[in-house]
């Protein structure tokens, strides 16, 4: 995308209450989406999506009318920790069966090199 192409990109995503700096970091996006292979597309939307439900999710209300920073943070992790769930569990149903087999017996077997007991870590 050249320049005159972020430019327009900028203008046209615009709503009249983002700085210029906004909207030059959100035609910078859309580049790297663009960019991105037509493959990947999807994983790469579910990723957005579940990005964008951890950081605007309402915390759950406490009991508290004044939730302590605590309380917020706690929230917060268990948030992250929902999305990387969900991520994680859209990997494994969308994985490929045979590049996930090798990558665990490359995995186990570079552990098992690196052993200070003799056992292995895994048989």
């Amino acid at each position: 995308m050249s320049e005159q192409e972020l430019s327009r990109v900028s203008n046209t995503t615009s709503t009249g209450k983002d700085s210029p700096q906004d909207d030059h970091l959100l035609a910078k996006l859309i580049l790297e989406i663009q960019q991105t292979p037509e493959e990947y597309l999807p994983n790469l939307l579910q990723i957005v999506r579940l990005f964008r439900e951890s950081v605007t999710m309402k915390p759950v209300r406490s009991q508290a009318s004044n939730p302590t920073p605590e309380t917020l943070e706690a929230n917060r992790l268990a948030q992250q920790h929902k999305a990387l769930k969900e991520l994680t569990r859209l990997w494994i149903e969308e994985g490929d069966e045979q590049e996930q087999t090798e990558t665990w017996e490359y995995l186990r077997q570079v552990l098992d090199e690196d052993r200070l007991s003799n056992r292995p870590l895994f048989s």
